[in-house]
């Protein structure tokens, strides 16, 4: 498992590009307005049709072949991305995250496959430390090299992305488990019904990583605009900040909410979000800026926990697969709707009114399925006895 955590930090560390998206398309190529709007919509579209197919393959190719072939396609776009002329090195830095996406459902197969008897949530807890912790060192080397140069932070990728293909050819992984075909029984298993609560509940996380959106599009660019300091080292530390407080609430985060139910749990995320995204408002210094980022923070860690406890909790065990695979599906679609929404709101509201619509937004939503939909989910002990 230790190496799987590896390999997931360096991956992690590796797609710079997608970390710092507007800023990076922004400086290096020029983008502004509808422009870097409809590249920055694409790079995650891209990621997400890799994500979609690398989720196909995770159970038809090897891990080795497939971390390969990803990890060469992703240094070959980024390489060429330094070399060639725009519209071309835009196009490579789109094939870039599709081959970031394409590997990413391995990781949880792998992880999977590595848990110890039993400890698969312990497993999956140390594959999303690790995330974290590659996020962090990329937002303290990355904002300083985007800070400089852009072609820095091309630079670093592609060494990195170096790293991952020596890696993925030396470290021993986990071996998949061979299983006797059965289609009868495979066919009769994808029929099982999804449970109201999980499609409500997918609902729900839907409007979460919609609000959640807002950090990638709107949140460097309006840090640019305030004008308080450097926008790629301002960005660069919020991403540190969250990161740190993922990695340090968690654990104490869950013990705190664990006595309410997962639906519950998801609507005070959406109220989190609306605070502390809706109060950038009315801030415009450095203090109160990361103050929010942690709030911001806990509505990260209580939608994505729950919202995979409940799956776990609720849906058939033939349908879980295909349910985790959603989730970045999801989460994805909804930042590209997001900077969709963000777009013309910013054009003909500024950055202060679409602050508050989107916060006023995520606080209604929250207090309404709180009133709606209190206790749906079951008892916080089912949820926890899950786990």
């Amino acid at each position: 498992m230790h190496k799987v955590a590896l390999l997931k930090l360096l991956f992690v560390m590796a797609n710079g590009v997608g970390s710092f998206a507007a800023l990076f398309m922004h400086r290096h190529f020029g983008l502004t307005d509808a422009g870097l709007a409809t590249t920055v919509a694409l790079m995650i579209t891209s990621y997400l049709a890799g994500n979609l197919l690398g989720g196909q393959l995770t159970g038809r190719v090897g891990s080795r072949a497939l971390l390969l072939v990803c990890s060469v396609g992703a240094l070959l776009a980024l390489l060429a991305g330094l070399v060639l002329a725009s519209p071309i090195a835009i196009a490579m830095v789109l094939l870039f995250m599709f081959s970031a996406g394409a590997i990413t459902p391995l990781f949880s197969v792998m992880a999977a496959q590595a848990a110890p008897p039993g400890d698969h949530v312990g497993a999956f807890a140390y594959l999303h430390l690790a995330s974290n912790a590659g996020g962090v060192l990329l937002f303290v080397v990355g904002s300083l090299l985007l800070s400089w140069q852009s072609q820095y932070l091309l630079w670093f990728n592609a060494a990195i992305c170096l790293v991952c293909l020596v890696a993925s050819a030396v470290l021993t992984l986990p071996a998949p488990e061979h299983v006797p075909d059965e289609r009868v029984t495979q066919r009769s298993a994808r029929r099982a019904p999804i449970p109201v609560v999980v499609i409500l509940a997918g609902a729900m996380f839907f409007v979460l990583s919609l609000l959640d959106g807002q950090r990638e599009y709107q949140f460097p660019l309006w840090l640019a605009a305030l004008g308080i300091g450097d926008a790629a080292r301002l960005f660069g530390m919020a991403g540190i900040v969250n990161g740190l407080l993922v990695i340090a609430l968690t654990r104490p985060l869950i013990v705190l909410t664990r006595r309410w139910s997962a639906m519950s749990n998801l609507a005070l995320a959406a109220i989190c979000y609306g605070i502390g995204f809706g109060a950038y408002a009315f801030v415009d210094t450095w203090l109160t800026i990361l103050l929010l980022v942690g709030i911001w923070t806990l509505s990260e860690i209580i939608g994505i926990t729950y919202m995979a406890a409940l799956i776990a909790r609720y849906a058939p065990k033939s349908r879980q697969g295909l349910l985790f695979s959603l989730i970045p599906v999801v989460q994805a679609g909804a930042k590209v709707l997001c900077v969709a929404i963000a777009v013309p709101m910013l054009d003909s509201l500024g950055f202060n009114a679409t602050w508050a619509v989107f916060g006023s937004t995520g606080v209604v939503f929250g207090v309404t399925c709180l009133l709606l939909g209190r206790g749906r989910a079951g008892s916080p002990t089912d949820v926890s006895n899950s786990r």
